[in-house]
């Protein structure tokens, strides 16, 4: 099997790339869409991303099952059958979805979002690109899923690496030289999630073993996973409610300039998931099997561990965001419009994110035990709680309320949530998980920030920063923060070694 070294390694590169690619390239679409047509991607982005709840938390559970079949060893037959199961219903989703979006296609060009120099018939026919773009993507999270659960996450990256370049950076050329609209522009991301899922799809099953029977359609393996299906579907919908009500409302309230300027800095906040993902990815098929085979000491020791490095990567590259974003966003963008208007909503909502981050690995603890109801009743709670904070902060306040929400939402999630979980599945570990897996990493991070803040505006007020000196800051503050730690710095070391003692074996 594949080493968490592997698979952390795989998934940063994938991650560091695509992120770096957007990146680069968000300053292009605007050159090239102009701000009002790339608030329209952001729609696009809110779109899929409201429509998530329809994924019925399957390719997690894909993820789980064929993680728990390699520690466990089910049946060849059972899990292909899955497998195969769960792609007609994403397939069928997937068609429904698009169809859905093309027969709304006039509402939402006449009624919901805010256009000022857009023709409606050509924001129409985008909205109706984007459901067939829609229809190709949806079934990709599943593939992504299997192959993670398999532990194939390296083959599953390189895929995702070459196909998510072409469709980042190949729109510039067709952008550029053949036409600078948002229907070319829908198009070209078509044709290529078309070729990404067709490949998804051959990988997985080129990845998954051999049975000498026919795979077929099974109603009876979905009845035995459904109720953890279930749990994750209704985690999924609250939180997709939570994570994109906020952009709903505000599609329909804001100008189409002013939406993009508020998915401009969601895309920077959200920016942390480089870190995330990968580590996220990398131990939860441990996490799972340690669960599975009941291996608590092993598993309490892996969670701490991972807890801390997911901190001490995380923390350096927030607290870089939050106090020099304006910088960033100039750097970035040189347009000081932008700038302006971006930079304020990025820094709350970077902070939210910053918390959100380190419930990840918690909330794999908890996907591992199966225990879904409690997420569920947390965002429920949530729900019930801050819903009227959003409709009146955004109605007062318009963006910079609604990124309050978002802040006060994973606030409450550290201090509340943790420590009902950790009494429930790790009892006697809250503490540990407060001041060393999160609180000592933080504060190096935090101390080194707040001194290269103060020396530059004591010392040098006029120092223009610039791209190299934010790197230079970044890394910095990364190496001080993983100095800091010496388990997790071992745990870095280890990832450059032969044959690190963390294996998934």
């Amino acid at each position: 099997m594949a080493s968490i070294r592997v698979n952390l390694v795989s998934n940063l590169i994938v991650k560091v790339w695509t992120a770096g690619i957007t990146i680069l390239l968000i300053p292009l679409y605007i050159r090239y869409l102009g701000i009002e047509s790339y608030g329209l991607v952001g729609f696009y982005g809110t779109l899929i991303g409201s429509m998530s709840i329809l994924d019925l938390g399957l390719s997690l559970t894909l993820s789980r099952e064929l993680a728990k079949h390699k520690y466990n060893n089910h049946s060849v037959e059972n899990i292909r059958n899955l497998t195969f199961s769960l792609e007609c219903i994403y397939w069928i989703v997937g068609v429904l979805l698009a169809l859905i979006i093309i027969g709304a296609s006039g509402f939402i060009a006449n009624h919901w979002v805010q256009t000022e120099d857009l023709p409606v018939s050509a924001v129409r026919q985008t909205i109706m690109l984007m459901g067939l773009v829609v229809a190709f993507q949806w079934p990709i999270s599943l593939y992504d899923g299997g192959l993670r659960g398999l532990d194939e996450q390296l083959f599953g990256n390189s895929i995702s690496l070459v196909m998510l370049t072409l469709r980042g950076a190949g729109v510039i050329i067709v952008l550029k030289y053949f036409s600078a609209t948002l229907q070319a522009f829908f198009l070209w991301q078509a044709g290529i999630s078309f070729l990404y899922v067709l490949v998804m799809r051959w990988g997985l099953w080129k990845k998954m073993p051999l049975s000498s029977t026919r795979t077929r359609f099974s109603v009876e393996q979905l009845r035995i996973i459904w109720r953890f299906a279930a749990g994750v579907t209704g985690i999924s919908a609250i939180t997709l409610f939570l994570a994109q009500v906020d952009k709903i409302l505000l599609s329909k309230i804001l100008p189409l300039s002013q939406f993009g300027y508020y998915t401009l800095a969601f895309t920077i906040a959200t920016s942390i998931t480089l870190i995330v993902g990968p580590i996220s990815q990398a131990f939860f098929p441990r996490l799972t099997g340690l669960v599975a085979a009941g291996n608590r000491d092993e598993l309490i020791q892996l969670y701490h561990k991972a807890c801390r490095l997911m901190a001490s990567f995380i923390f350096p590259v927030a607290f870089v965001l939050v106090f020099f974003i304006k910088d960033i966003i100039w750097i970035w963008t040189k347009n000081g419009n932008t700038t302006e208007n971006t930079y304020q909503l990025a820094q709350v909502l970077i902070i939210g994110s910053m918390f959100n981050a380190i419930m990840v690995l918690p909330y794999n603890l908890i996907i591992a035990h199966g225990w879904t109801k409690f997420s569920f009743y947390q965002n429920l709670i949530a729900v019930i709680i801050l819903l009227p904070m959003l409709f009146v902060w955004t109605n007062l306040y318009g963006a910079i309320g609604a990124t309050f929400v978002w802040l006060s939402i994973n606030t409450g999630y550290i201090f509340i949530s943790q420590p009902l979980m950790h009494r429930k599945l790790l009892k006697g570990e809250l503490g540990k998980w407060y001041l060393n897996d999160t609180l000592l990493p933080m504060l190096p991070s935090l101390f080194v920030i707040l001194a290269i803040k103060l020396a530059l505006s004591w010392l040098w007020p006029s120092f223009q920063l610039n791209l190299l000196a934010i790197i230079c800051i970044l890394i910095i503050t990364f190496f001080i923060s993983i100095l800091y730690m010496p388990d997790t710095l071992a745990m870095v070391k280890n990832l450059f070694k032969r044959n690190p003692k963390w294996k998934i074996s």
